[in-house]
């Protein structure tokens, strides 16, 4: 199967705003996006609307009103991956340790973030360790 295409960034800023925000109207969109991007509110429906052209967003009817309300869909989580792959891929030839070292240095962890990347490396270490199907442990 072949990547998404990339999404363009004024797309991804609206994409990224909405799966922050859970759901919202272009009202509360714009609202958020506007010290990131500020846009007036028909640019930010052209976004979603091309969003939703992909299938990256969904909408519904507000229950009051003619707003519509718009959610990131589960196909935007793999549109992220591919993003993050991507970037992963170009800007650090696929080197883990480079890509945390870097991201740790930009973004600090708090208490419970390390907290939990600790449990997550535990569960990963665990799974690493574990004997193969065959029985043989993969160390050997």
């Amino acid at each position: 199967m072949a990547p998404p295409p990339r999404i363009p960034d004024a797309e991804r800023d609206v994409l990224a705003c909405l799966e922050q925000l859970g759901e919202a109207t272009v009202k509360q969109l714009r609202e958020a996006l506007h010290n990131i991007r500020p846009m007036q509110a028909a640019s930010v429906l052209t976004l979603l609307n091309r969003l939703e052209a992909r299938q990256l967003v969904s909408k519904r009817k507000a229950e009051r009103g003619k707003a519509f309300i718009f959610k990131a869909s589960e196909k935007s989580a793999r549109a992220w991956r591919e993003q993050v792959k991507d970037l992963f891929q170009r800007a650090f030839g696929g080197d883990t340790m480079s890509f945390m070292t870097s991201f740790f240095e930009t973004q600090k962890p708090t208490a419970k973030e390390i907290e939990d990347l600790q449990q997550l490396l535990n569960q990963l270490k665990a799974e690493n360790t574990r004997p193969n199907r065959s029985g043989d442990d993969e160390s050997d």
